[in-house]
């Protein structure tokens, strides 16, 4: 089966040091991962450690793939979703932080590649998309926290 991936590029007002500490620190996951509710994990981060995320009643396990300071860092879903990767690259901008975020997965099946084509787009879009908005409200100091619902829930 052929991969299927998602990216989204973004600027976000924060150096490349703020934004990779803020992303690789597992205590700050749920503050940016929409439906995160907590992280546990035994060691800090980088290429080879585990961390568990707990979604609601779900709990998933992600081993960190990629990691160098300060430009990249990416995991591979080792629960439910098993095989989703998830990549971020930070790339230094002349008042922003260039934020690359990309979802890359393998279906395991025609059904699931199907179901990826045709109706997951959408989900991985707007879950992109709110990391963005997540990011960008915890890094900006001078503004009321936004609310948003849909942060709460789980997806995928």
């Amino acid at each position: 089966m052929r991969p299927t991936s998602h990216t989204l590029i973004e600027s976000v007002a924060a150096s490349v040091v703020q934004l990779f500490a803020l992303l690789t620190d597992p205590s700050r996951i749920p503050e940016w991962m929409p439906g995160c509710d907590g992280v546990r994990c035994e060691t800090p981060l980088r290429k080879g450690a585990r961390f568990t995320a707990r979604f609601g009643e779900r709990e998933t396990e992600f081993e960190v793939v990629d990691f160098a300071p300060p430009a990249t860092f990416g995991w591979v879903e080792r629960g439910q979703r098993q095989g989703w990767k998830t990549f971020f690259r930070l790339d230094t901008t002349p008042r922003a932080t260039a934020v690359t975020i990309r979802h890359v997965w393998i279906p395991r099946s025609f059904g699931a590649s199907l179901r990826a084509r045709f109706f997951e787009k959408r989900s991985a879009r707007r879950q992109l998309t709110m990391i963005l908005e997540n990011l960008r409200r915890i890094l900006a100091p001078d503004t009321a926290p936004v609310e948003h619902p849909e942060n709460n829930r789980a997806t995928g």
